[in-house]
């Protein structure tokens, strides 16, 4: 850390050295001259010959005007900047109702500005002290009486870089980082750098505080299925509640209980995993509060009485908010099918229970029939038979199919069959479900139109079993067949499957939509009770990328045939079920028929849970700020510039403000706003999109909500135990070292010998040392005493 006092001695004139030898030169030989007959001998000659060269040696050195030269740090020019930590989390005592973290460094630092430490004052007499404090951000102050520790970050790594980014003009000798050792803006990735610059952590605490319970982290999954909407992993520590009951508890947004667990703490400091399935969350957007607290103050909590009864160091570690986003309905999945079947009966009664899906079908009650060409009078192509009975031009309508319409919103929609354009299809569903339907029902066009849907859209495409469905509907070399997760090349030669049995892949128990129970027992006893398939497209092999979720066997045979199977396709997915009685499962008794309802519900959710809205409303964290980014489409998917969208965000006092998104240069139909969260709690932000509408002097209205919580301090708050592996790992990096608040006296001694930016150099004249004339005359003086003593004059 410290360097040694660096004297270099160098020469004023090295251009008289020639001159300085040959003098030293005559001086040899006239002491060599004049020792020639001395009555000196032995030792006594040489030393006294030695004595005098050694002197004259030095007197011609002194000729060549010889310097020294030092290094040493100028006065009021090199820099130590002290940093104190601001945040919130040095409120906390590391014993319950001690003295804070807090007061612990304003002592060490003066109480006021009247009175501050003499090391500080003794300090500015070596260096030009600058002081600082950092939250969220690094401020000046000219004394430390601003420290409120109130700030909701620590982003102390962004302070060094700011700090120590001045480059070679730095004048930055040491930095003073007074902190708890536990910055919000640490990063994994590479440690800070410090360009040089020694920095000395002065870490504040030496335990964790107790008692005291925290929430370390947490996280949301969430699914589309019944049994468990929204999973709030957490891992919950602390200290002082070893072997005691503690709670973790899911809140609504009115404060009501939604699911508690409870669990014992096995050691101090470790972190615990559970999992709070928190079910029948509403559509939209909710929020929750997750808590962790003694199981003892249970009762307590809906009135939120367990805040003054708790005998905890700090609380604010124990709270955390969540924001889940279920999506709001309904979803619109178009069924298509050749004929009425019990598949559609089981599977709409299943569908009735579930008010965000919606199936508006298509199905065909009678194909289309032969169509004749009658050779009549010339001229005339209609059944003479009928020839002066009625419009004879309304035989030409006898070759379409019949069709009805159920579910449909209204008398328009489906009223022409399947939807012919992009706008028909695209703007109304999510998911295409083809039911025994052969594939000369639809037009070269219906079909491609199908493929954008599911490549380019992102919608769904899901084909159930049937006489009339994959190879034998004529689907293979088409669009439908390429987007199809099974080959559909090769023709089966084997028996029609009987009795066949139904069973889960490894994959397919992965999955939660292809189970029905929560416990795996539950859904293996369910398959080995369900009943055996007749109905089944015999497929072989699966295409690339494509996974097999559930297979079929024929009785007692070994050889499986695909049941389930799904893929990626583009921006969206398709599954294909082989089977076309599925409906069979739900006939053996009442508990089947409800396993058969959930199992078509899940189905549907899977197809239509990731397919995008033409309306996408996203809220991104960046640093400060909230990105808010709206991506607009119109009815047949295309992307939309010229829109007006107004954003509404509403904050935790129900305060609203309004903005509106500008139109971004990186992605067509993008929009972009900004919105600075300044309280911490909930966000709720609806986007309000105008477009003109078609071929009209009106506008289409859509909206989109979404949102986000503000909760800075679970971060900040996120570990309370003195982070001293962080601080020595940046002590160690910048030549620094770990200090605690009792060494902050000694700071000036331990400062002084640094390597700082800012030197001056002090020369001084070798001759100008008093040293020189003494060893000249100490050698003179002991020449003449041997000559002297040895008798010469």
């Amino acid at each position: 850390m410290g360097t040694e006092l660096r004297m270099t001695l160098t020469l004023q004139h090295p251009e008289r050295l020639w001159l300085a030898v040959a003098i030293l030169a005559v001086a040899v030989t006239v002491l060599l001259w004049g020792y020639r007959k001395s009555p000196l001998r032995g030792l006594s000659k040489w030393a006294a010959m030695a004595c005098k060269l050694g002197a004259w040696g030095l007197l011609v050195f002194c000729l060549m005007d010889p310097v020294w030269s030092r290094k040493q740090p100028k006065t009021g020019e090199n820099e130590v900047v002290i940093v104190v930590d601001n945040s919130a989390s040095l409120q906390v005592a590391e014993t319950a109702g001690h003295v804070t973290r807090g007061e612990s460094i304003r002592e060490a630092l003066g109480k006021d500005a009247k009175s501050p430490s003499s090391w500080l004052d003794e300090l500015g007499g070596m260096f030009r002290v600058k002081t600082q404090i950092v939250d969220e951000r690094l401020q000046n102050v000219p004394d430390f009486t601003k420290l409120d520790f109130s700030g909701t970050k620590s982003e102390q790594e962004r302070a060094l870089k700011t700090l120590l980014g001045g480059g070679a003009e730095s004048c930055t000798a040491a930095v003073v980082l007074i902190t708890d050792g536990n910055p919000t803006d640490t990063s994994d990735a590479t440690d800070p750098k410090t360009g040089g610059v020694p920095v000395f952590p002065v870490l504040v605490g030496k335990d964790e505080p107790t008692p005291d319970l925290r929430i370390v982290e947490h996280s949301v999954t969430q699914t589309s299925f019944e049994d468990t909407p929204v999973t709030i992993t957490a891992r919950i520590a602390g200290t002082g509640f070893v072997g005691k009951e503690v709670a973790a508890v899911v809140l609504d947004e009115a404060g009501k209980v939604v699911v508690t667990e409870k669990l014992k703490l096995a050691k101090d400091g470790e972190a615990q995993t559970l999992r709070l399935k928190v079910p029948a969350v509403k559509p939209g957007i909710s929020f929750f509060r997750l808590l962790t607290l003694d199981a003892a103050l249970l009762k307590q909590i809906e009135k939120d009485a367990w805040r003054a009864l708790s005998k905890e160091a700090t609380l604010s570690n124990n709270e955390r908010h969540i924001a889940v986003d279920r999506g709001a309905g309904p979803y619109r999945v178009l069924y298509v099918s050749g004929r009425p079947n019990w598949e559609y009966k089981f599977m709409r009664r299943a569908l009735a229970g579930d008010t965000e899906i919606q199936i508006p079908s298509l199905i065909r009650i009678a194909k289309r029939e032969p169509k004749f060409e009658w050779r009549g009078r010339t001229g005339e192509t209609s059944n003479p038979l009928f020839r002066g009975f009625g419009d004879q031009g309304v035989a030409q309508r006898y070759d379409q199919p019949v069709l009805t319409r159920l579910g449909t919103k209204d008398a328009k929609e489906l009223s022409a069959g399947f939807p012919k354009t992009a706008q028909e299809l695209m703007g109304e569903y999510r998911a295409i479900i083809l039911d025994d339907i052969e594939a000369a029902f639809f037009t070269q066009e219906q079909m491609n139109l199908m493929e954008r849907f599911v490549s380019e859209r992102g919608g769904a495409l899901l084909m159930l079993g049937g006489q009339e469905s994959y190879q034998q509907g004529g689907y293979d070399h088409t669009p439908v067949g390429r987007m199809l997760p099974v080959y559909l090349d090769r023709v089966s030669q084997s028996p029609a499957i009987e009795n066949g049995r139904f069973d889960l892949t490894r994959e397919g128990w992965l999955e939660p939509w292809t189970r029905v129970h929560a416990g795996r027992e539950d859904d293996e006893k369910r398959l080995a009770e369900m009943p055996g398939f007749f109905s089944v497209n015999q497929t072989f092999s699966i295409k690339p990328g494509a996974s097999v979720l559930a297979t079929i066997k024929a009785g007692e045979e070994s050889t499986t045939y695909p049941a389930l199977a799904a893929q990626r396709f583009g921006e969206g997915r398709v599954a294909s079920v082989m089977i076309g009685d599925l409906w069979r499962w739900g006939m053996r008794d009442e508990e089947a028929r409800k396993d058969l309802d959930k199992a078509w519900r899940q189905l549907m959710r899977w197809l239509v849970v990731d397919v995008p809205d033409k309306i996408q409303f996203t809220a991104l964290p960046d640093a400060e700020r909230m990105k808010l980014e709206v991506r607009v489409r119109d009815a047949s998917f295309y992307a939309q510039d010229a829109a007006v969208v107004k954003v509404v965000v509403t904050g935790p006092r129900e305060q609203k403000s309004e903005l509106f998104a500008e139109p971004s240069l990186k992605e067509a139909g993008l929009y972009e706003a900004e919105f600075y969260s300044r309280e911490t709690g909930p966000y709720r932000a609806v986007a309000t999109v105008t477009l003109a509408a078609d071929g009209s002097e009106g506008a289409e209205v859509e909206s989109k909500a979404t949102g986000w919580v503000h909760d800075p301090l679970a971060t900040e708050f996120a570990s309370l135990k003195p982070g001293r592996e962080w601080a020595e790992r940046l002590a160690k990096e910048s030549g620094g070292q770990v200090l605690s608040l009792a060494d902050l006296p000694r700071l000036p001694e331990i400062l002084k010998d640094i390597r700082v930016p800012v030197e001056e150099t002090i020369t001084t004249p070798f001759w100008h040392a008093p040293w020189v004339f003494a060893v000249v005359l100490g050698l003179l003086g002991a020449e003449l005493y041997l000559r002297r003593k040895g008798g010469m004059a």
